[in-house]
């Protein structure tokens, strides 16, 4: 294992999660801005880093950076064949796989298989361009995703949440509910799966 690589990889997916967490979208690009090159570099040198080279809290980090790469699309496509093969040979977790590959293909054009992104229609969230919506539910179980019913009840399926917040890593209004009092509430995007933590504040009289 290669150790300095994993800690490099750890802590740049810390300084993406601080930026995303922070809503602080000038410390995303920059964190971003970074990352991109640098995982470019990764992979010309080592190939995938799969769990056997960095771990596999390593390995979950190169997905997170390879997630975040829209900036450079051919990029990413690249990342998702490396990904899938890394997958197959056991270095990789199929789950992430599922988020890439939907991401990849809406951005080249083309339908998603496992229905990770949504987007708002008539008041309830829906897969966008979903292709095979019978066997969604089957290649989800595959990957080691829930039936997709349950995944899109989480985000409000049945009826329009009382409050929004904008995902600060896809631009994508996550929907959920305001908590009684002052307590911070996490936000889960249906987009890209990020979790923002926010605390509401109550206005006096």
């Amino acid at each position: 294992m290669d150790d300095g690589l994993r800690a490099e990889l750890l802590r740049r997916m810390e300084k993406d999660q601080v930026a995303r967490k922070a809503l602080d979208s000038e410390a995303m690009r920059g964190a971003d801005g970074e990352n991109l090159p640098w995982l470019k570099g990764v992979i010309a040198a080592h190939g995938w880093p799969g769990a056997s080279l960095v771990g596999t809290d390593g390995a979950h980090a190169a997905w997170l950076l390879a997630q975040h790469a829209d900036a450079d699309p051919a990029f990413q496509r690249q990342c998702l064949d490396l990904l899938t093969v890394a997958v197959e040979a056991g270095e990789a977790r199929m789950r992430e796989l599922a988020y890439l590959t939907d991401r990849v293909l809406l951005a080249e054009g083309k339908p998603q298989v496992y229905g990770t992104q949504v987007n708002r229609h008539g008041g309830s969230w829906v897969p966008r361009d979903l292709g095979d919506p019978d066997g969604v539910d089957a290649r989800r179980a595959a990957a080691g995703l829930g039936p997709l019913a349950e995944y899109l009840e989480r985000f409000g399926d049945q009826r329009v949440p009382t409050a929004r917040l904008k995902c600060p890593g896809c631009d994508v209004w996550a929907p959920f509910e305001p908590p009684e009092g002052d307590e911070p509430v996490a936000v889960t995007c249906p987009e890209c799966g990020l979790e923002t933590t926010v605390r509401l504040k109550r206005l006096a009289g």
